[in-house]
């Protein structure tokens, strides 16, 4: 698979039959169940695959871009032609929607790379699409990465970094190389994780800050001994091959010395199970919270002055059946992380007959249990800030077994979170992509509609999605380091970085171009309202006071023409209006 029309020897030593000289790496980014890597998050793939290239070739250019920036550019291909090698990274296996960038798509990489200036080129398609089949978008099946050749000469199903490091040891020639080939141990790409941190200042998010590396802890999934949930692509990598914690920080290290701040250990499965003797045995391995202790304190030596330090993938079925060494781990990352964390739970469904058909990872009660868990362990918070570690819910439609009544399952446990007061970061509602090899491309698909999708879709936005985002982050709570991302008409789109940082909105005052606090002043289903911290009295724009609950333009006009506001009191009379505590102390008056 993967071999086009062209002869490998002739491409690959059509140039200079010696190393190659320049190597051209665009990113299209990645989102699986287990990596993200559309910004601001920088995915292991390029970072490895750099490296493998630096290991092999150090005086190889290694030219790195993201898609979105080649978008922007009026002629990449003038560029891209004087490569000895070009690599696009793909693919969506997740569907998700996306603020920072947006994924290639099937019909952009045909356009991009088609280019008869290079049709000399050897063009690798490497990452999700290659190794399982493009995912296009959620409710529709994959396609067979063989669509994209042409343009492509090569697809790679096997680990690019694997691959390329063979390449690069025969001088870039192409013609014996395995483009299966997967690393055999963790140790095979330890180096390159290390060398590929010097790819990062290339990324378009490094000068202002606004990138987050996703780190891999573990590939593979537990549960892959009785064949994983049905649709995943994950179970597929086989059994789950752990990194040494010590080699986790170097790869750190190496990061935060080229001025990375902020990571996030998400690429596993469940960050629950890393270190656990039992993976490989057990579908649900005990946790082994002494090696998660020896992860968190190494990558804090790594890295003293980080900034943000997060997880993602936790099975909520692991805590449910471990409570005590999980609990015992919840603590550990609350100890060195930073807080606002999330443990992303891969609930997908709350119908039995869903859970039955399709191998899911736990049931209602199970569920119930671990959310009880980390509400009670991580639901606490810095004063005035977001809690420390949250749940976050993944709900999965489209998948064998569903019919109407699993919209009844999934919104009576979100309604039953509700009555007991817990709390849960968010919940993302999906559609499932089927891919080639997983289980449920055998199964009788959904009876349920699309628009009975959306309906309930709407319903849970509309009565959980508020009171939920309310609990998380009350009036007056503080949101550290959020960076503008976008610029709608007269409001800021912010985000701080972080795993499912909450979505800003803000009215345009003063020119933003660095990080700064901001402070909750209303709710949206799901995102916040915000002003900057501290609100200074005195140079507020209109907009900005308007947006203040019980404000409104007349208030706001008087605080604007008022001379000199120097106290609470003052501002309360000027605006015949008792302000609330979180609003009187997120304030500053002239003269403070």
């Amino acid at each position: 698979m993967g071999i086009s029309k062209y002869h490998l020897q002739d491409m690959t030593t059509s140039r200079s039959g010696t190393d190659l000289d320049r190597v051209v790496i665009v990113d299209g980014y990645v989102d699986e169940p287990t990596c993200l890597g559309v910004p601001p998050y920088v995915s292991p793939y390029p970072r490895y695959i750099a490296g493998a290239i630096w290991t092999k070739s150090p005086h190889t250019e290694v030219l790195y871009q993201t898609i979105d920036q080649v978008r922007r550019m009026e002629d990449p291909q003038r560029l891209w032609s004087t490569a000895n090698m070009l690599l696009l990274i793909a693919g969506m296996i997740v569907p998700g929607k996306y603020l920072g960038g947006t994924p290639v798509s099937v019909k952009e990489a045909k356009r991009f790379f088609s280019d008869v200036r290079l049709d000399d080129i050897p063009k690798l398609l490497v990452g999700p699409w290659a190794r399982f089949g493009c995912g296009l978008e959620g409710g529709r099946m994959a396609v067979s990465s063989d669509v994209l050749l042409p343009p492509f000469d090569f697809i790679v199903p096997g680990d690019p970094e694997v691959v390329l490091a063979s390449v690069m040891s025969d001088n870039g020639n192409l013609s014996a190389v395995d483009l299966s080939a997967t690393r055999e141990t963790p140790q095979d790409m330890e180096e390159y994780a290390v060398r590929g941190a010097h790819l990062i200042p290339q990324h378009p998010g490094y000068s202002r800050g606004h990138i987050i590396c996703e780190i891999e802890t573990y590939r593979g999934c537990p549960r892959y001994i009785t064949g994983g949930c049905s649709f995943c692509t994950e179970p597929l990598y086989g059994h789950p091959k752990q990194r040494h914690p010590s080699d986790v920080a170097k790869e750190i290290e190496a990061l935060y010395r080229e001025g990375v701040q902020a990571f996030r250990i998400g690429n596993q499965a469940d960050l629950f199970t890393y270190g656990s003797k039992e993976i490989g045995d057990e579908e649900f391995p005990k946790p082994n919270p002494d090696t998660i202790q020896k992860l968190f304190s190494k990558i804090r030596q790594a890295a003293p002055q980080l900034k943000v330090l997060h997880i993602d993938n936790v099975n909520p079925g692991t805590i449910a059946r471990h409570p005590d060494e999980s609990r015992s781990i919840a603590r550990i990352i609350i100890k060195h992380h930073t807080s606002g964390d999330v443990a992303a739970f891969g609930v997908e469904s709350l119908d039995p007959e869903v859970m039955q058909q399709n191998n899911l990872k736990a049931n209602e009660e199970d569920v119930m249990r671990a959310i009880r868990l980390l509400n009670e362990v991580g639901g606490h918070r810095p004063p005035w800030e977001l809690p420390h570690l949250l749940p976050g819910i993944n709900l999965l439609y489209g998948l064998p077994g569903e019919s109407k009544r699993t919209l009844d399952y999934n919104l009576s446990f979100l309604e039953r979170l509700l009555n007991e007061n817990l709390i849960v970061r968010r919940i993302n509602i999906r559609q499932v992509i089927g891919f080639p090899g997983t289980r449920m491309r055998s199964k009788r698909k959904s009876t349920l509609k699309r628009h009975e999708f959306f309906r309930h879709k709407k319903q849970i936005r509309e009565s959980i999605d508020y009171e939920m985002i309310r609990r998380v982050a009350p009036y007056g709570t503080i949101i550290r380091s959020a960076f503008v991302e976008q610029e709608q008409g007269n409001t800021h789109l912010l985000r701080p970085l972080g795993t499912y940082p909450p979505l800003c909105f803000m009215p345009v005052g003063r020119k933003i171009d660095e990080l700064v606090d901001v402070f909750v002043v209303d709710h949206g289903p799901r995102s916040l309202s915000v002003l900057p911290y501290p609100l200074e009295v005195s140079k507020a724009s209109l907009a900005q006071w308007k947006a203040v609950p019980g404000v409104g333009a007349k208030r706001a006009a008087r605080i604007k023409g008022a001379k000199t506001i120097v106290s609470a009191e003052q501002l309360e009379g000027l605006l015949e209006l008792e302000l609330p505590s979180w609003l009187t102390r997120s304030l500053r008056f002239a003269g403070d």
